[in-house]
């Protein structure tokens, strides 16, 4: 992160030579399984932290806009894997174009996100653990050179990454305390995928296949575990949303800021084991400290249907069962004018 913020301030030494105007924001956000004054989270979740960085350059009738998220997510479960951390990064650049009366502007975001590679020790196939822990009943692992990234120590790996394409059209009025909408469009490719030696087991059906362990074959109890895997065929995400943002004075250079997102959301290609919603909806709110070239927020997210739509790295077969219920976060974030 330190070579990140570098950058940025470099940039604003540039921008000050040049003299474009624009802002940088700096957000920090997270939330905890203990804080019971948040919303309910299924029990395996233990905690999960977002970095944003982000800077705006502007001139004339064209902006241009940076930002790089750090999304954290950790799990705590009752089988194996027990730990099961998600670390993924996003990177976006967006263009925009701002209409003579600058209180209208469109914009085209290209993103990407990538998740680091996750290692699973063991995993608890059903009534079975296998792989390289205390607990593991059974250790697998093959000679294959696909297999090399596992290490002989671990028995699964995985990985995912997402692509996206984002319009959006941004108004600021004043009609009826409506300060800001955006109206926006997003498409979205998503890519996982994962590696066992498991699978070899599946595909050969020979003794050990056919062993049995509590009355079960070994290789059906695998095979259903493989089956709520992330799908290994890409597939694609559309949503269309609508945000508005308020900002009441209450005093002085103090305001209140209320900020309700609605989106709709449709799966393409994707091969859903449980229902799934078709929206979800944000509501961010708090305290907003503002002057002519700083501001300063505290504020709290509230997610009906978890991070689905919003986080699209954490979202396929492994996790779908876990986006129906409710989501909040706590954040600061401080955001400089030029």
């Amino acid at each position: 992160m330190t070579k990140k913020y570098l950058l940025l301030f470099n940039l604003i030494f540039t921008i000050n030579i040049y003299s474009f105007s624009g802002h940088i924001t700096f957000d920090q956000s997270m939330t905890e399984k203990d804080w019971d004054f948040m919303p309910s989270i299924n029990n395996s979740f233990k905690s999960s932290e977002s970095t944003y960085s982000e800077i705006y350059l502007s001139s004339s009738n064209f902006g241009l806009k940076a930002t790089v998220t750090d999304f954290f997510l950790r799990l705590d479960r009752t089988s194996h894997p027990k730990i099961l951390d998600l670390n993924a990064e996003s990177n976006e650049i967006e263009f925009s174009y701002l209409f003579d009366n600058q209180n209208k502007k469109f914009s085209i975001a290209l993103g990407r996100q990538e998740s680091d590679d996750q290692f699973v020790e063991c995993y608890t196939f059903s009534s079975i653990t296998i792989g390289f822990c205390e607990d593991a009943r059974l250790s697998i692992s093959n000679d294959k050179d696909k297999y090399t990234p596992l290490n002989n120590s671990n028995i699964l790996l995985l990985s995912g990454e997402n692509n996206y394409i984002k319009l959006n059209f941004n108004s600021i009025l004043e009609l009826f305390n409506l300060y800001q909408y955006n109206l926006f469009f997003e498409y979205v490719e998503n890519d996982f995928n994962w590696l066992t030696p498991g699978e070899e087991i599946s595909r050969n059906q020979g003794f050990l296949y056919n062993h049995r362990y509590k009355g079960q074959k070994v290789g059906n109890i695998i095979e259903n575990s493989l089956s709520i895997l992330p799908q290994r065929e890409s597939w694609n995400t559309y949503i269309i949303g609508l945000s508005t943002t308020t900002y009441y004075n209450i005093f002085n250079n103090l305001y209140f800021l209320i900020e309700p997102t609605l989106i709709l959301v449709e799966q393409n290609g994707y091969s859903q084991i449980s229902d799934i919603n078709k929206n979800n909806f944000k509501l961010k709110s708090g305290l907003v400290f503002a002057t002519e070239n700083i501001q300063i927020s505290l504020y709290g997210e509230f997610y009906q249907n978890n991070l689905y739509g919003f986080e699209h790295i954490s979202f396929n077969q492994r996790s779908e069962h876990h986006f129906d219920s409710n989501f909040g976060t706590l954040g600061v974030q401080l955001k400089y004018t030029f």
